[in-house]
């Protein structure tokens, strides 16, 4: 073979290579996509769980008067909020998100800064439910509570486990997104679209 030859074979080689690695960064950026707005539903499941179980638990005489109303304020605003969503970065705009939430769409009157707004409310409602779950049934002894309301109480703990660790396997699939995202043949061949950088779920989960 000539040495043009040798050249031309090794950067066709060379392009093959890049094209394959292009292909298979973009299906896994596709599927991280996925698996982020997967895990946020997830989450935000788990979030109106605890908020419906901790109404439940304000409401059934085990707390002192001010701790039952302040709770019962705080999960019923929480409830009345939760089709606010809880990231609103616009992934979800690029996929059907019926298919993934069996839920909303964005409406298209709402501008950016007034979704983002929104959000960033309905995170920080989550964030206080969190603050007065901790002093309110955190300091509850479980021994005390009658018998009846040890089931309700039971679910409560459970969903508040779920709420951290839906939240903790949301952001870490937004970890791996985010690293993709700032990878150099990514954003040279514009790999990830128009997909924007994922946000993690920025709340306090107790």
């Amino acid at each position: 073979m000539t040495p043009w030859q040798i050249t031309l074979l090794i950067m066709v080689l060379i392009a093959l290579i890049v094209m394959s690695l292009c292909v298979m960064l973009a299906r896994r950026l596709n599927r991280l996509h996925s698996n982020v707005l997967k895990a946020r539903l997830v989450a935000e499941q788990a979030l109106a769980a605890r908020a419906r179980y901790a109404s439940e638990a304000a409401r059934s005489g085990e707390l002192d008067i001010a701790g039952a109303l302040i709770l019962t304020e705080r999960a019923e605003t929480c409830l009345d909020n939760s089709m606010v969503p809880i990231v609103s970065e616009g992934l979800e705009e690029l996929y059907d998100a019926d298919a993934l939430s069996g839920a909303r769409r964005n409406n298209s009157e709402i501008t950016p800064a007034e979704a983002a707004a929104a959000t960033a409310q309905r995170r920080n409602l989550e964030s206080e439910l969190s603050r007065t779950l901790r002093l309110t049934v955190g300091e509850l002894d479980p021994a005390d509570i009658a018998p009846e309301h040890q089931d309700t109480f039971a679910k409560l703990e459970r969903a508040r486990l779920d709420v951290r660790m839906t939240r903790k396997f949301h952001n870490s699939q937004v970890a791996q997104a985010r690293h993709l995202h700032k990878l150099w043949l990514v954003r040279l061949f514009r790999l990830a679209g128009r997909a924007p950088m994922p946000q993690t779920i920025d709340i306090d989960d107790e």
